[in-house]
């Protein structure tokens, strides 16, 4: 009997510290894929961007904007690709989207990145969308001069997402036709790990499920031997809670058998679930299911 194991190793890596010093070294064994000038290039456009793009990411994480009214970032963000020699459009197919876009020779390829602005209700760039949305702006620079210093015909297209946070931003735009030139998409995403170091992950699909359970307060019917009562009796929880249907108990128990599943599931699946009230009375409860695959 196979207990699965072989999934644990998918994650696993080096052992590190948040102080370690050591440099992130690339392992490229195809010649004609790993290309040392082409790679250096980039890191000095990087490390001559890294003022600029610090200060742009400060600017944007003391401006925290909800989804959909992103404009302050929507602003900073295009008038620094603006000055860096991208064709700009601003309010692309929605108010607070834009498109930075940089074209070298005819033909080739359109390379796509996404730069994410929005953040949290309540805590600001908690989940470090500043950083997502310099990580855009460094990589199409990056693209850029790769594209000019080694005359290398195509394109390099960066969008400015609005509404990651629940808007659904990337799929208005995606249906409204932004992604429709571009041979590949990237996005660059914080996360714990040596200094320098990089994972690369795909994507996964996303749906929600809402579950909502009714209790009630008050028995309606009871059936007593061959006669039908009617009953107005309370169910108060302290003098008869048996007459009453708990809507909290029936969500926590779906919550938890949810959770206790979560230990089965693949490292491909992920499940994330909330519980959220009505004005908190006791005979509604709605558990709100996110499923990724």
């Amino acid at each position: 009997m196979s207990c699965g194991c072989h999934f644990a190793t998918q994650n696993a890596g080096s052992v590190w510290r948040p102080n370690d010093k050591l440099e992130p070294t690339p392992s490229r064994r195809d010649a004609e894929i790993y290309r040392p000038d082409i790679l250096q290039n980039i890191e000095e456009t990087l490390k001559e961007l890294d003022n600029d793009l610090r200060e742009l990411s400060l600017d944007i994480h003391v401006h925290p904007e909800l989804k959909y009214v992103e404009h302050y970032a929507h602003d900073v963000l295009t008038e620094f690709m603006a000055k860096y020699g991208f064709e700009v459009t601003k309010h692309y197919h929605l108010e607070t989207a834009w498109r930075a876009l940089f074209t070298n020779g005819e033909g080739g390829r359109t390379i796509g990145v996404n730069s994410e602005m929005d953040a949290l209700p309540g805590i600001g760039h908690a989940c470090g969308h500043n950083l997502i949305a310099i990580s855009g702006v460094g990589v199409a620079i990056a693209i850029k001069n790769v594209l000019q210093k080694f005359n290398i015909a195509g394109k390099v297209e960066l969008l400015g997402t609005p509404a990651e946070e629940g808007g659904s931003g990337k799929i208005t735009l995606l249906e409204k036709g932004a992604y429709k030139d571009m041979s590949a998409c990237l996005m660059c995403h914080p996360a714990p790990g040596p200094v320098g170091s990089v994972s690369l992950t795909s994507c996964l699909a996303l749906h929600r499920i809402e579950v909502e359970y009714q209790g009630h307060t008050w028995a309606k019917l009871r059936y007593v031997l061959d006669y039908i009562l009617t009953s107005a009796l309370s169910a108060h929880a302290a003098l008869s809670p048996w007459e009453g249907k708990n809507a909290l108990d029936a969500a926590v128990l779906g919550y938890n058998n949810i959770s206790a599943l979560r230990q089965q599931i693949l490292p491909t699946h992920r499940v994330h679930g909330i519980i959220e009230g009505k004005d908190w009375v006791p005979g509604s409860k709605l558990f709100k299911c996110v499923v990724v695959s």
